[in-house]
C-alpha cells in the first residue's frame, strides 16, 4: 500500500473475460484500462494451445523488471519462458486469419450461448441461477437434487464450483460451436425426477 493507502499495484487476473474487449460486451470489463498489469489466459477465449498466456503492462518499463539475460544475449529476454519465442506464434495466426472481427464474432456467440442456457435455466423450477452470467461463466444448483449427483452424471458438459461453502453448476461457454440442445437435452435428463 501506498502511504495515500491506495494500492502501490493494481493487477487484474483476466484470464477467462479479457477478451471481451474486443466485443461488444467491452463494457463488462469497464476499468481495467486503469490497471498496472493485467493477465489473459490465452488458451480460454484467445482459442490458443494449453500453456499460452499474456500479461499486459500499462508501463513498458515493467518489462525490464521480469527480463533476464546473460553477456551472451543481445539483448535479454522479456518474459519468465527465456527462450521459448515461438510461442506467440499460434496467436499470432489466428489474429491474422480470423482478425479482432472474427475473433470478437465467436466470443460473442459463446456469450450469446451462456445467456441462452441461462434463460432456460432461469425458467426450470428444478434448477435455481445463481445469478446472469457476463463472462459467459454459468452457475447453476438444482432444486431436486443434490448437487454433486447433477454435476457427476453431467459429465464434460459441467464442471464443478463451489460458492458460499455449497456445491454448484458449473458451465463455461468455451465452444462457439456447442450444440446448446444436445447441453440441454442432457441437463433436462439428469434433473428428470421421473427417472
Amino acid at each position: 500500500m501506498s502511504q495515500d493507502g491506495t494500492a502501490a499495484w493494481v493487477h487484474v487476473d483476466s484470464a477467462w473475460a479479457g477478451p471481451l474487449r474486443f466485443t461488444c460486451f467491452s463494457d463488462r470489463l469497464a476499468g481495467i484500462g486503469g490497471a498496472d498489469s493485467v493477465a489473459v489466459s490465452a488458451h480460454k477465449w484467445l482459442f490458443q494451445p494449453k500453456d499460452s498466456a499474456i500479461v499486459l503492462f500499462a508501463d513498458p518499463k515493467v518489462q525490464d523488471a521480469i527480463s533476464f539475460g546473460g553477456t551472451y544475449l543481445a539483448a535479454p529476454n522479456v518474459g519468465v519462458q527465456g527462450s521459448r519465442g515461438a510461442a506467440g506464434v499460434a496467436l499470432l495466426g489466428t489474429l491474422l486469419a480470423w482478425g479482432v472481427g472474427g475473433l470478437a464474432e465467436r466470443i460473442e456467440r459463446s456469450v450469446g450461448l451462456s445467456d441462452q442456457l441461462a434463460g432456460r435455466l432461469d425458467a426450470d423450477p428444478r434448477a435455481e441461477l445463481k445469478q446472469p452470467p457476463e463472462t459467459a461463466v454459468l452457475n447453476w444448483r438444482p432444486q431436486n437434487r443434490s448437487a454433486n449427483d447433477v454435476i457427476a452424471e453431467l459429465g464434460n458438459v459441467a464442471s464443478h464450483t463451489t460458492i458460499d461453502g455449497g456445491p454448484w453448476v458449473r458451465h463455461v461457454a468455451a465452444n462457439m460451436r456447442a450444440d446448446l440442445e444436445a447441453v440441454w437435452s442432457r441437463i433436462d435428463t439428469v434433473l428428470d425426477e421421473r427417472r
